[in-house]
């Protein structure tokens, strides 16, 4: 006999089934009608269902006739009537006036009354069954639904036959990675579920199709009633339900009283959806019950996911491999939920759009900070708002953190086309006629947590808070959630008032007596752009310790512009005042010089000098307990920064050296061991011999490196060589914001040296930044040589913090070597490449200045024909670079202080280098075309500076570096003398030019062929 496969149900049939299989078994708990203020329910069964179903079918037929083609809509209201075909809308007798407005706008529509659900569910006598005519092709449609129109006009969804039954389908999905099915919790289980949702609404119609597939009782709550916290609190009493689902709104309000509390903690789950749930209710209630986040869409109906281990994970999603869920990045670390065809049994959307593999939601989230398999819902793309300076807020979470207070009904961020965000709030009713002031303060706090959470160009200053009372209240969907479009168009009146009163804090005047007023403006724009966490900052911090970014700088410094009315105030403003002490003295002396930019006071050269002076003039000879040692024939070397580019080289160098004994490898990251060694099996050579090598993390801001002692004093009793590579380059910070750890950790360097046993010799990378203002002082084209002379002259040092700060740290070191009988050797590097073609090694830094000049060139398909004022390149491959550093450290030496520069002897220039580039892109079918400089630069300041942008244009954040290379503009970087380098390494010596076949390995390597803006 051959085997026969189950036929396709469509709901009817999963009807009947019920009815033969369980027929007293309970289908719904119903309110009866008018029946308060004691509410009673009684039970429906499946076979009271079927008979009603078979009755109103009957009834149909009977007084229509069998429709031509079967399968017309029926049933349909709103914007959508035309586009669903409708041709028959039922009603009851209960008369409603919406019935003329519909045969207004569709007189070709049949409105027929039918009987009451009471008439079809204890009929005078029971009706013959109704075999049916309905379709049972899978790709048949069942069922068309709109969605909510929250975010737009409402569409027609239509879905299938086989579409529905992937509900069923769900309920039987078993474990994955020891979890449960979260489907199956909500699908399988048959005991009463109390139903707060519209069943117009998908969710509704889902809930449904578990009552009628998957055979698990549901209770609804009265119709015609308000839903509230009181209605579904009673409810919970009487039917005494084993789960429930809810809106968020319903569980917020309930969750606000003992009683509530209490009642839903009767429920062995409590399922939500539809929208985020408040922080605060979600961890209240999670103590109390199972408390299970679902989701899904109109067209996708229910997406699977997994049942989470741990209770505090409630508003964590972890997709089941029956979804297809794919998580794409999106804009600020979130991502957009993308299902991919996999066994569509399970996944509704593609019986919906079968013509689709692949369907993108819409709905955004975030990954949980340590279980990357966790996703916590952020809003939808549609829920996005675009700021005049091009950043993107997604409002949801800040607005679901905002209405759990007690006082706020409804929450809404707005600020679309406006420099910042502005709060509209529905306050609660209980809040009466309370003065509107009051009330903002009363929700203010609720605010900054909302603000904590957010990044720092989406926060809500206190005057950008308007409430909303009367007849102009939020618009909503029937499921209570804000419909932001309509609310946003309602509201404009409230809208524009709101933004007509300055921006971070009420403008300003700077005053002409005094600097108390400033000191606190500018306090308050901090908070207002930073966030409340900076409320309690020094007035003397320097927010470059704080964790303040390039783009929050940005923020800050247009808040400041916005608030003082001052168009001279720029991030660099910042930069070099970057504490709110600094910027008082900056603001209030330029206020009486409008036409003057900030300027630094003292002078950059006497503000250089007091910092050497500082960590050298107690730095007496130092003479060690039993004098220094000789040093032993095998080296023990220290080296910072090993995970660095240049350091990778410089340990690889070290390790491969039979005259290196031990390195100690001081990095400041806790995995810096983890990180080098996969570096090294995958950029490196595979078989370099790691056990000679000591990973340490570092502090090099604190005493002893922030070592144990006894780790510390190990080194002082073994150390020969210290190599100090580690130093962040940003050519933002000032000099200032270089001190506490790099000025700091030099002085701590010496003394480090000056108390060993050997008394290691210092080797320490400077930058050509620090010499990159030569050809301004000497007014020729000459080469900085490599004498000790330039470490002692200020002027030649580039205007910039990076290029002062290895400035002041080498003219420490020639300070207090001599003194301290430590030899040092400053070595100057000019620009450090990629590895060259005959060396592996990961590619050249992305975010670095030339290749973020690819990667922008590549994006705007333009490519500049020259580098500006950079005309001959003197670069050195890293890996050559690496050889070349241990080359000079332990190379003998007799004088105490050496320079020396890591610069190439053989150069090319760009004419010969950009002609490869255009020539790679071409040949992968992207056409650049070749401009000049100037226009290059102009073309990349058209791109807004938002986070976004810079993480697909990294060079925007280089953009004041670039423009300082135009001619006119900036500086033109000197030639670097590398004769005494020369001498000491047969690896710079022995090097070639930058040629072809290097460029083209590093464009393979950065991959930039798919960039796009």
């Amino acid at each position: 006999m051959l085997p026969t496969t189950r036929p396709r149900l469509a709901v009817p049939d999963h009807i009947d089934e019920a009815a033969k299989a369980e027929p007293n078994a309970v289908w719904a708990l119903v309110p009866r009608p008018r029946s308060s203020p004691n509410q009673v329910w009684h039970s429906i069964t499946y076979a009271q269902l079927a008979s009603a179903v078979d009755g109103l079918a009957r009834y149909l037929e009977d007084t229509l006739g069998v429709p031509d083609p079967i399968g017309q809509t029926i049933g349909y209201v709103g914007s959508i009537l035309e586009k669903t075909e409708c041709v028959l809308f039922l009603r009851t007798p209960e008369g409603h006036r919406c019935f003329e407005d519909i045969q207004k706008v569709a007189p070709n529509v049949q409105i027929v009354e039918v009987p009451t659900m009471l008439d079809l569910l204890f009929p005078s006598h029971s009706p013959p069954h109704y075999a049916g005519r309905h379709c049972r092709d899978g790709a048949a449609d069942s069922l068309i639904l709109h969605t909510s129109g929250s975010t737009g006009l409402p569409k027609a969804i239509r879905l299938t036959v086989d579409g529905l039954n992937s509900v069923h389908e769900q309920a039987t999905l078993g474990q994955e990675q020891d979890r449960q099915s979260a489907m199956r919790l909500f699908l399988a289980n048959k005991r009463p579920m109390l139903a707060a949702v519209p069943f117009f609404h998908a969710m509704g119609i889902v809930v449904g199709l578990r009552s009628l597939m998957c055979r698990g009782a549901i209770a609804t709550l009265p119709s015609g009633k308000l839903w509230n916290a009181s209605l579904v609190i009673d409810a919970i009493a009487a039917i005494k339900p084993a789960t429930g689902i809810f809106p968020p709104s319903i569980l917020e309000d309930m969750s606000g009283t003992e009683t509530g509390v209490r009642a839903l903690g009767t429920l062995d789950t409590v399922f939500f959806g539809g929208a985020p749930l408040a922080n605060a209710t979600g961890e209240k209630l999670c103590r109390v019950t199972q408390l299970q986040t679902i989701i899904g869409s109109t067209e996708a109906l229910l997406i699977p996911s997994l049942v989470t281990t741990s209770a505090h994970e409630w508003g964590y999603f972890h997709w089941s491999d029956a979804a297809g869920a794919v998580m794409e990045p999106a804009e600020n670390d979130l991502y957009e939920l993308v299902l991919e065809r996999r066994d569509i049994k399970y996944q509704a959307v593609f019986h919906t759009l079968p013509g689709e593999d692949k369907w993108p939601t819409k709905d955004l989230f975030r990954q949980h900070p340590s279980k990357p398999f966790l996703w916590r819902y952020s809003g939808r793309r549609d829920d996005t708002i675009v700021l005049t300076n091009g950043e993107k807020v997604n409002p949801v979470l800040m607005e679901k953190c905002i209405e759990s207070h007690p006082y706020v009904k409804g929450a809404l961020v707005v600020g679309q086309g406006r420099f910042q965000t502005g709060l509209l709030i529905e306050p609660e009713q209980e809040t009466g006629a309370m003065d509107a002031t009051i009330l903002k303060r009363f929700i203010w706090p609720a605010v900054e947590r909302a603000n904590e959470e957010a990044p720092a160009h989406a926060r809500i200053c206190l005057n950008k808070i308007a409430i909303v009372r009367g007849e102009r209240s939020f618009q909503r969907t029937p499921k209570g959630s804000i419909v932001r479009s309509q609310t946003v168009a309602l509201l404009q009146k409230e809208i524009i008032a709101l933004y007509n009163d300055g921006m971070c804090a009420e403008r300003s005047s700077l005053p002409s007596d005094g600097d108390v007023d400033l000191k606190s403006s500018i306090r308050a724009v901090f908070v207002c752009a930073l966030g409340s966490s900076f409320k309690d900052t020094a007035d003397n911090a320097d927010i470059s310790h704080l964790g303040v970014d390039s783009l929050s700088v940005v923020t800050l410094a247009e808040a400041l512009r916005e608030t003082f009315g001052r168009i001279d105030i720029t991030a660099a403003t910042i930069y070099e005042n970057p504490t709110i002490d600094k910027l008082v003295l900056a603001l209030s002396s330029s206020a009486r010089k409008p036409s003057v930019t900030v300027a630094l006071s003292p002078t950059r050269k006497e503000e250089m000098g007091a910092m050497v002076e500082k960590y050298t003039a107690d730095m007496s000879p130092w003479e060690r307990a039993g004098g220094v040692r000789e040093r032993p024939l095998r080296h023990t070397v220290v080296l910072t920064g090993s995970t660095g580019s240049l350091g990778s080289y410089v340990l690889e160098n070290l390790l491969k050296r039979p005259d290196v004994e031990w390195v100690y490898c001081l990095n400041r990251s806790d995995d810096a061991e983890t990180r080098q060694k996969h570096a090294f099996e995958k950029y490196h050579d595979p078989l370099v011999d790691f056990s000679k090598a000591e990973f340490l993390q570092a502090d090099f801001s604190l005493a002893r490196f922030g070592l144990t002692e006894a780790r510390y004093d190990s080194l002082l009793s073994s150390v020969t060589i210290f190599i100090h590579s580690a130093w962040s380059v940003d050519f933002n910070l000032s000099l200032t914001s270089y001190e506490a750890t790099h000025i700091t950790g030099i002085r701590h360097v010496v003394e480090f040296a000056a108390a060993s046993t050997y008394r290691p010799s210092i080797t320490f990378v400077s930058s050509i930044a620090s010499v990159g203002n030569w050809r301004s002082v000497v007014q020729d084209d000459s080469a900085v040589p490599e004498d000790t002379d330039t470490l002692f002259d200020r002027s030649i040092s580039l205007p910039q913090g990076y290029g002062e700060s290895k400035h002041v740290a080498a003219e420490i070191l020639a300070v207090t070597s001599p003194r301290c009988g430590i030899q040092t050797a400053i070595v100057r590097a000019s620009q450090l490449a990629g590895a060259s073609t005959q060396a592996g090694g990961a590619a050249w830094n992305r975010h670095e200045w030339l290749p973020s000049l690819v990667h922008a060139s590549r994006v705007m398909k333009k490519l500049p024909r020259t580098l500006g004022t950079m005309e001959l390149l003197d670069w050195v491959p890293m890996d050559v670079a690496g050889a070349t550093l241990v080359d000079i450290a332990t190379a003998p030496a007799s004088e105490p202080v050496r320079v020396y520069h890591l610069a190439n002897p053989g150069r090319t220039s760009w004419s010969q280098i950009y002609p490869v580039i255009e020539s790679y892109y071409r040949e992968n079918s992207v056409n650049i075309e070749v401009v000049s400089y100037d226009e290059w630069v102009q073309q990349l300041r058209q791109i807004p500076l938002t986070r976004e942008n810079v993480e697909r244009v990294p060079g925007l954040k280089l953009l004041s570096f670039y423009n300082s290379l135009r001619p006119g503009a900036g500086i033109t970087l000197p030639r670097l003398a590398t004769k005494e380098a020369e001498a000491v390494s047969p690896a710079l010596r022995e090097g070639r030019a930058v040629g072809e076949s290097d460029v083209k390995k590093w464009l393979k390597q950065w991959g930039f062929g798919s960039c796009a803006l």
